[in-house]
């Protein structure tokens, strides 16, 4: 459900990471247990312009940058170093799958580390 990347090197700094919310699709399970262990609760789907209409009203929300990712759209917030991958083939429909215009992952990174 989450990956965690590092910067190269013999030191262990850790540079970025995702939360794979296209998951949960297919794994109902795994976010009643997030919900039940975590007590937040997530849903099933998740709509970008759902996303996109709750950062419009916070005052000061970084802006994004669209990029093509073949077959998905990454919306890139390089001030808060931030991407959400959103599904972007209009023939996924939602069923064990996310589908178009749904969440596939939510990213943070940072920048590598010059020696």
């Amino acid at each position: 459900m989450t990956g965690i990347s590092f910067n190269p090197g013999d030191d262990w700094v850790m540079s970025g990471g995702s939360v794979e919310l296209h998951r949960l699709a297919s794994r109902p399970d795994m976010a009643e247990e997030w919900a039940r262990t975590t007590g937040v609760e997530f849903p099933r789907y998740v709509a970008w312009e759902d996303v996109r209409e709750e950062l419009g009203r916070i005052p000061g929300a970084p802006e994004l940058t669209v990029g093509d990712q073949g077959g998905f759209l990454e919306h890139r917030a390089a001030a808060s170093q931030v991407s959400v991958i959103v599904v972007d083939d209009e023939e996924e429909e939602r069923g064990y799958h996310v589908g178009h215009g749904d969440v596939w992952s939510v990213s943070l990174w940072a920048p590598v580390r010059a020696r």
